[in-house]
């Protein structure tokens, strides 16, 4: 299970990560054959606009089909992932989760009939991206424009459009969603799965097998991803020593974490530091043209 792509994406000339980010479907669907693996964003949420094509999306554990002309909002903290039909087209746009707009109270998916509704949107989502690429001086402040407009756009979607079983909960995702939130919180500690289970009053066996059912990981294994997860950032957006990193991170021996981080992403914390500084000044320009 990849958890997140985001430390795969080349900074901007001035080492931050822009607030709000849009993509092309093609895009991020051709870098994983048209497929997301399950994953969970702790610090984004996503709105996505197909226009043609369709496919899957799981969202904590259950599936549900799509087809064209389809709105799908994934927050934060949601395990999910997708299976796109190939040549699927539409946009994905990430905006962080600290970003000040008011957002769909959960999981949304809607299929806009209407050509007005249709049109609407996809005006919103190409003016974005226009922006998005633009170099103008206030190009913050548009984006941050747009992605407010955008949220408005997805909360005044008509209820019966709103496929209903998407938002649906129950108490396994009550569970998962704890667990992620708390994962999100301890994830540089040394807490292993019985401490997890016991802070939401479950057994060990009963949280393993949930998260098993979710995301096809058992408990033991979202901790650690999470941990590399932080480690790759860090290790991609800062000068920190590895040392340093590996004791935030909860670590107590530099060593054995370069063993782990090496097991997990079949390179050592250097190399991978490395790779991530070449791709860096290879492709300067973090921003593309869809």
């Amino acid at each position: 299970m990849n958890i997140s792509n985001d430390q795969h994406r080349a900074p901007r000339d001035d080492g931050q990560q822009d607030a709000v980010h849009c993509e092309s479907i093609s895009a991020r669907g051709l870098k994983s054959p048209w497929q997301i693996d399950a994953q969970t964003h702790y610090d984004q949420h996503q709105f996505f606009w197909i226009t043609r094509g369709g496919g899957r999306v799981r969202i904590d554990g259950t599936t549900h089909g799509f087809g064209p002309n389809t709105a799908l909002f994934i927050p934060n903290l949601t395990v999910h992932g997708f299976e796109f039909t190939p040549s699927t087209v539409g946009w994905v746009v990430s905006v962080s989760a600290d970003l000040a707009i008011t957002l769909p109270e959960g999981p949304l998916m809607a299929a806009l009939p209407q050509p007005t509704q249709q049109a609407y949107l996809t005006a919103e989502f190409t003016a974005l991206n226009a922006e998005y690429v633009a170099e103008s001086d206030d190009r913050t402040e548009a984006l941050l424009h747009h992605a407010g407009l955008l949220a408005l756009r997805y909360r005044r979607m008509k209820t019966d459009g709103l496929r209903q079983s998407f938002t649906k909960d129950t108490a396994r995702r009550r569970l998962m969603r704890k667990f992620i939130e708390r994962l999100e919180d301890r994830f540089n500690t040394d807490d292993t799965v019985r401490d997890y289970a016991g802070a939401l009053s479950v057994t060990t066996t009963h949280l393993t097998r949930v998260c098993r059912e979710t995301t096809g990981k058992p408990a033991t294994k979202l901790i650690q991803d999470r941990t590399i997860m932080e480690a790759q950032r860090s290790l991609a957006q800062t000068q920190e020593r590895i040392s340093k990193i590996s004791e935030d991170l909860g670590f107590h021996n530099p060593a054995y974490f370069s063993r782990v981080f090496a097991q997990q992403t079949g390179k050592s914390p250097r190399a991978f530091r490395n790779e991530a500084r070449k791709h860096a000044l290879t492709n300067p320009q973090a921003r593309k043209t869809l």
